[in-house]
């Protein structure tokens, strides 16, 4: 194997070493969820259009599971001078937690710019403006000023007011990206993003209270294919991510096995495992059939919240289609007929 793809995974094996937490959404296949990695994937594939679902259903056995949701359309527009390419994104993401039903929604639209340097490098620059609304219902909420004594007083005043139970507010993210293409199959990719430029307020108690801020999130990613032989794919993707005081270390390993290659009845079956460090793995199941992607992950809790979960996590979907459009052949000289 050369020599930089060999430092490339020691690096990655040096982040999975250190401990670990994590805070706002995110999906166990963060592979499929572009919009929680970096601006600069929308475009970045091998197609004219892109749709991708991702559904997340994770601890139904404890009274507070949690749900998220999100649907992601992108697509490029290919500058035929130089070969350096526009993309462009937007999406809808939907997260629900907790007795209080408090709940993330949000419009995301990406926009970036892929530069081609030779036919070997490539650097991306991208930039993620969104609305977001967050919102809770206290209707279910239990409060220590309602315990009376011996039991719980559902008619005691609570003693807490809330101005508002939902508010809208704007972000802004951005983000970086280099990708070094060995062959078609073999190819290093690394990024870096900060969520939440802004800071967008979060508090429920009106303007007069002071500002809760939604702290910044950074986001470092990395991956590599490599094509083992003529019917072989290995992938292996890091993301290493920090919001405030919390901090989330993810890996996955996949292998793409290409069992049959004939034009429109392509098949390749997709299997590996994940690890979301001190916290759970994830197995992994898919497949691509001509134009689709499907792909399943279960988390199995390591962490000592397994009490609770009975070491069940949540199921996770992600479903996938890339519009192709046939390529054009060029124009070649006719040659004379005798």
């Amino acid at each position: 194997m050369p020599f930089k793809p060999i430092c490339f995974l020691i690096g990655i094996w040096i982040w999975f070493n250190v401990d670990i937490n994590a805070q706002d959404i995110h999906y166990s296949q963060f592979i499929y969820h572009y919009p929680s990695q970096n601006p600069i994937q929308s475009g970045f594939y091998n197609g004219n259009h892109r749709i991708t679902a991702n559904y997340r259903n994770q601890w139904q056995t404890v009274p507070v599971p949690y749900m998220s949701f999100s649907l992601f359309y992108d697509s490029k527009i290919k500058l035929k001078s130089n070969g350096d390419y526009i993309g462009a994104g937007i999406g809808f993401d939907y997260d629900r937690a907790g007795d209080s039903e408090l709940s993330l929604s949000s419009l995301n639209v990406s926009l970036n710019y892929g530069l081609t340097l030779g036919k070997k490098h490539l650097v991306l620059i991208g930039l993620s403006p969104n609305i977001g609304q967050r919102r809770l219902s206290d209707e279910k909420l239990k409060w220590g000023s309602q315990w009376a004594g011996d039991r719980f007083d559902p008619n005691r005043s609570p003693n807490e007011t809330f101005n508002t139970t939902g508010d809208l507010f704007f972000d802004l993210s951005g983000g970086l990206g280099y990708q070094f293409s060995f062959t078609k199959r073999t190819r290093l990719m690394a990024s870096a993003a900060i969520f939440h430029l802004l800071e967008p307020d979060q508090t429920f108690y009106g303007l007069s209270q002071n500002k809760i801020q939604l702290p910044q999130r950074n986001v470092l990613n990395a991956s590599i294919n490599l094509g083992l032989g003529s019917f072989l794919d290995l992938q292996l993707n890091g993301e290493f991510q920090k919001q405030d005081a919390y901090e989330e270390k993810l890996g996955t390993g996949l292998f793409r096995l290409y069992i049959n290659q004939k034009p429109g009845s392509k098949f390749n079956l997709l299997a590996g495992c994940g690890i979301r460090l001190d916290d759970a793995y994830f197995p992994m199941l898919g497949f691509e059939y001509n134009n689709w992607m499907i792909s399943g992950s279960y988390d199995i809790t390591t962490s000592d919240f397994k009490t609770a979960t009975n070491s069940r996590g949540g199921p996770e979907i992600a479903v996938q289609y890339i519009f192709r459009g046939i390529e054009p052949i060029g124009l070649y000289k006719k040659c004379p007929i005798y």
